[in-house]
């Protein structure tokens, strides 16, 4: 989110850094996730208590979709098996590799995602 007195980045300088603009803040679900499309991947936009996490859409344990999962306690909860994988490491608890994640920010109201 934007701070009051902080400079906030323009468009060009996001772009430059590989950030991608993929939805409205409003448009992100409070508790399941958001899909969008982030240079050719799905990911799924999350919110972490006052932040919005972004993480690969796909559960590397059998490669299912978690787009329907819960988000509770700062992790997405796979609907398929309960995998349950952390919004801010990637890890799961069970033994199943971890899903990538992705840097947010949030400028004007608007969701960037670094691709």
């Amino acid at each position: 989110m934007t701070t009051a007195g902080v400079r906030m980045a323009t468009r060009e300088e996001l772009e430059a850094q590989g950030f991608e603009e993929v939805c409205g803040l409003d448009q992100v679900g409070k508790v399941m996730p958001t899909r969008v499309n982030v240079a050719g991947r799905s990911v799924l936009l999350c919110w972490d208590g006052e932040r919005v996490r972004a993480v690969d859409e796909l559960c590397p344990h059998k490669n299912r979709s978690m787009a329907y999962g819960v988000i509770f306690d700062g992790k997405i909860i796979c609907p398929h098996h309960q995998y349950a994988f952390d919004l801010e490491t990637g890890r799961c608890d069970h033994r199943a590799a971890p899903v990538n994640v992705y840097e947010v920010v949030v400028e004007e109201e608007r969701v960037w995602v670094r691709s």
